[in-house]
């Protein structure tokens, strides 16, 4: 079983004008992040719009990207529903479909409580034989997941031992789960790297526009270099702080750059979707002019 770490983008999914899955545009995506030296590749994240997608689209679409990866980086599989049953369900046909490991939120329609969400996931983790990941992002779920509670799914069901931590500042929970055998993801579109990469963390998950960043920037650390991997860290930060003013505007740029470094075909986001005025727009390209990096050499959305 290959280890869930390093730098693991969540990949966009890419549709046409008029909604329709562009099926074309996920091998060019998968190859960017894999030739970006990627450690893994994250689909049906939040910026994957999957709250948009149907399920035999989510099939669809996860039989793409694992017949392009071709068993050469690990495949993080989204698979959470409101409904227990239901995210068994999703989970047991995405390892058979070639997952490497599942993430999950917990549900949201119905708030749950403790013991719900302990039951939640000992569903889901005893239904499969790959590793669990449990995303906690409170923001977006309106779930608190106590280090308590995760102390309890982790000892009763073994393989829902990784975590996303994703309420910054995550440094002080991921001391405590650490000891517990978690290992610790950190989200949020990595506007707080350089904090959560002293914390020790085993991996994060940036956007999937520009992963050749993120990949220098791990390894720069990783190896020493820090001054060098703050110094490229600063240098995007303007656009990460930029794109993560919401989650829309976070898969449109996504969207935008890999449209114009002809990687997808179109920049659309399935309704509902609120799009970027023109004048962040003009923003946004006077950012990244200013960038000055390789990869967006020429790049103007």
């Amino acid at each position: 079983m290959r280890e869930i770490n390093g730098v693991l983008p969540v990949l966009a999914v890419p549709f046409m004008n008029d909604g329709s899955i562009d099926l074309d545009s996920i091998p060019r995506l998968v190859e960017h992040c894999i030739t970006s030296k990627a450690d893994g590749v994250v689909i049906f994240g939040l910026a994957s719009e999957l709250y948009k997608l149907n399920d035999i689209e989510r099939i669809t679409i996860l039989k793409k990207v694992i017949s392009a990866v071709d068993s050469r980086v690990p495949v993080i599989v989204g698979t959470e529903h409101s409904g227990t049953q239901a995210a068994v369900a999703r989970s047991i046909e995405a390892e058979k479909l070639g997952a490497s490991a599942l993430m999950l939120y917990p549900p949201t329609f119905v708030k749950p409580d403790e013991a719900n969400v302990l039951s939640y996931f000992k569903a889901v983790g005893s239904a499969v034989t790959i590793p669990v990941i449990i995303q906690d992002a409170p923001a977006w779920t309106g779930v608190p997941l106590p280090v308590s509670l995760l102390s309890r799914i982790i000892n009763e069901q073994p393989n829902v031992n990784h975590i996303k931590l994703e309420s910054p500042p995550i440094g002080d929970k991921a001391k405590l789960l650490k000891p517990l055998g978690f290992q610790i993801i950190s989200g949020y579109g990595a506007i707080h790297l350089m904090e959560e990469l002293t914390s020790g963390i085993d991996g994060f998950m940036p956007g999937c526009s520009l992963p050749g960043i993120f990949v220098q920037i791990n390894e720069l650390f990783h190896s020493g270099e820090i001054r060098n991997a703050r110094t490229l860290y600063e240098m995007i930060l303007p656009l990460l702080t930029f794109q993560l003013t919401s989650l829309d505007t976070f898969i449109e740029i996504q969207k935008l750059l890999l449209t114009r470094m002809k990687i997808f075909t179109t920049s659309h986001c399935r309704e509902p979707h609120i799009p970027i005025s023109s004048e962040r727009i003009a923003y946004l390209n006077l950012l990244l002019s200013q960038i000055g990096l390789k990869e967006l050499e020429g790049v103007k959305v």
